[in-house]
């Protein structure tokens, strides 16, 4: 993994391996384990007392998940909406392309409070630049880094993310994922932790079809199990704040620093271990 300001980089050899998703493949397996599932398509306006609200009518569930994204949509009360919303804004496009590092840099004259980045995806590479500022506009240094890299600004994907940890439960609903706020801080890595809290979420209510355990129960369960990482989130929160402020020789310098073995594997290690995938398959 590399590192680049505009006074240098670092390269991070790191103790685990970053890995890219095919989003396609990826919903057509997890689909293929949903045995006799069904899967409906609706435009969801809400949550109405004991039920959702759709374009399809009122769904009445004793177990209900919101997975909607970070709208959050089947919160009790009004939805904060973005500037003010606490979500960052991140764009990327996905030109042909290859190579074997992710890269990142920091750089504010592409973005004043956020990073860029470079991800090599099987046949395509996926550029990008993020802005924990959501009033900052990604657009144009998307394309301004494309051209950097020579690389074509086609197949654009974007969209915000949130940057905070949220309550997992509210008003009898679990919350997974980016409405729950389950999107790391400064990295903004946001799939590794959805999988990570739904599948915590997915163990609680399985009890409670089982009979193992109330609805109740499982509630609070997944509840706390959530609240357990706010240290983390926060660290991580904080670290957002800081490292944009930071003077940009010295910050260059401070990357060059972890990419000393011992406190690469420690601070890489730490940031693993807060989601970590040992938790799918429970060793």
């Amino acid at each position: 993994m590399a590192f680049r300001t505009p006074y240098g980089s670092a390269r991070h050899r790191l103790p685990w391996s970053w890995s890219s998703f095919d989003y396609a493949t990826l919903c057509e397996e997890l689909w293929a384990q949903c045995g006799e599932a069904r899967f409906e398509v609706a435009k969801v306006h809400g949550e109405a007392p004991g039920s959702v609200s759709t374009d399809r009518g009122e769904l009445t569930a004793p177990l209900v998940v919101d997975a909607l994204g970070w709208r959050r949509i089947l919160a009790p009360g009004a939805n904060v909406q973005p500037p003010e919303a606490f979500v960052s804004r991140g764009l990327e496009v996905h030109p042909e392309g290859g190579g074997t590092d992710l890269e990142v840099w920091i750089d504010r004259s592409l973005i004043r409070r956020g990073y860029a980045w470079s991800v090599p995806a099987a046949g395509e590479q996926r550029v990008g630049v993020g802005s924990y500022e959501p009033r900052d506009h990604v657009r144009e240094p998307t394309v301004e880094l494309a051209g950097r890299l020579e690389v074509e600004a086609v197949r654009y994907q974007g969209n915000w993310f949130p940057h905070r940890l949220r309550d997992a439960v509210e008003g009898g609903v679990c919350f997974v994922g980016d409405s729950a706020g389950h999107c790391f801080p400064l990295s903004g890595e946001g799939i590794r932790t959805a999988f990570y809290f739904g599948t915590a979420c997915g163990r609680e209510l399985r009890a409670v079809v089982e009979g193992k355990q109330s609805r109740d129960e499982a509630l609070a369960a997944y509840g706390r199990f959530s609240a357990q990482h706010a240290p983390a989130f926060e660290r991580a929160y904080a670290l957002q704040k800081l490292i944009p402020a930071l003077p940009p020789r010295f910050l260059t310098r401070l990357l060059a620093l972890m990419g000393r073995r011992r406190l690469c594997d420690r601070a890489f290690g730490w940031y693993l271990d807060q989601a970590h995938p040992r938790l799918l398959t429970g060793t």
